[in-house]
């Protein structure tokens, strides 16, 4: 990719401000930025995917004919949102000129299948797609595997099942790869609340990865991670190799948190395990600093132990033409923790 860049650094100030760890804060703990966290351990996974089972459980016992998008809206997320966002402004002379400026000021063009025009806080600004939206555009008539890694209770699977429809889906299979039991569990529970479902759930590990499995699905596959790949610090290259020994066309898209990963300086720091580096980024980024979303995010990922060799892994097998990347944005979506905006990487497996 041509995307890395080289950015230098601030000098940090002498005296740690304290910053508040999301996951301490339940326990009405603080972490100061000198002091690192780490990734969501497998125990605190499991204990969150069982507490999802015992709240659907409990939805489906008080609301027995609910459907599956609704239990999905109450349990966590259900956001597939508008189809085209960018058509009005496309096919309407009246709204076109201030549709291209908006995108012009963020260096996109109005044709731009992933961004939009969109307005925020009395300022015009631009919005990013839906990731189920945008994986839904890309499951073609001969897709017979649609698959999550690191899918957690599938949440996603389930999202891009109710999209694509039951009469579309009959001829597909739709996987969840999830390492914790509680996960593959809760996924069972809410797949069986839709009968004409073809889910199938499996154990899947980022650092001992097997989908060799899939060698003997026909059709095409899409294979997608949403935050997952971020929790480990280095995920087994291996997984690649399986998916180019594939015989079938192979469509992969993350989205992850590694952004910053393209900043070749940030990544050297980040492998020199040069930690004052990044405790002067994170005193900055504590008081506020927004001059830099690929440092604030570098310094979240230094923090969490987050993953440091997904796109030098992506870059190798582009290099060597092993993949064909078809599409790239970079740091957004951060609604839930602008510190951990995602990266959409999404590439085709060359045959």
């Amino acid at each position: 990719m041509s995307t890395r860049t080289k950015n230098s650094s601030k000098e940090a100030k002498k005296e740690l401000p304290t910053v508040v760890d999301p996951a301490a804060t339940a326990e009405g703990q603080f972490t100061p930025t000198s002091i690192k966290g780490r990734s969501r351990p497998k125990a605190s996974q499991e204990k969150g995917w069982n507490n999802i089972l015992v709240r659907a459980k409990k939805l489906v016992k008080n609301r027995p004919d609910d459907h599956l998008s609704s239990l999905l809206a109450n349990l966590r997320e259900l956001r597939i949102d508008r189809r085209e966002p960018s058509r009005f402004y496309q096919t309407r002379d009246i709204a076109r000129p201030i549709g291209e400026k908006i995108m012009e000021r963020a260096g996109l063009e109005l044709s731009d299948s992933f961004y939009s025009p969109q307005v925020a806080a009395n300022q015009y600004t631009v919005n990013a797609a839906s990731p189920i939206r945008y994986l839904g555009e890309l499951i073609r008539p001969d897709t017979t595997a649609i698959m999550e890694l690191g899918s957690g209770w599938s949440p996603n699977i389930f999202q891009l099942y109710l999209l694509h429809g039951a009469t579309r889906s009959r001829k597909k299979i739709y996987y969840g790869g999830e390492y914790t039991r509680s996960g593959m569990i809760a996924a069972k529970y809410l797949a069986n609340r839709e009968p004409a479902m073809n889910y199938r759930a499996f154990y899947f590990d980022y650092r001992d990865p097997n989908v060799s499995f899939l060698s003997k699905q026909k059709g095409h596959i899409l294979l997608f991670t949403s935050h997952s790949i971020e929790q480990v610090d280095q995920i087994n290259p291996v997984l690649f190799e399986q998916l180019r020994q594939i015989p079938n066309p192979v469509t992969v898209v993350h989205f992850e948190p590694v952004g910053w990963q393209r900043n070749e300086e940030l990544l050297a720091r980040r492998n020199a395990k040069d930690d004052a580096f990044f405790e002067a980024i994170g005193n900055r980024a504590v008081e506020g600093d927004l001059n830099s979303v690929d440092e604030n995010a570098a310094w979240w990922s230094w923090r969490l132990e987050y993953n440091t060799n997904l796109m030098p892994i992506l870059w190798d097998l582009e290099k060597r033409n092993v993949i064909k990347m078809e599409r790239t944005a970079f740091n957004f979506a951060g609604a839930a923790n602008v510190l951990n905006p995602s990266t959409m990487l999404h590439y085709e497996f060359v045959r």
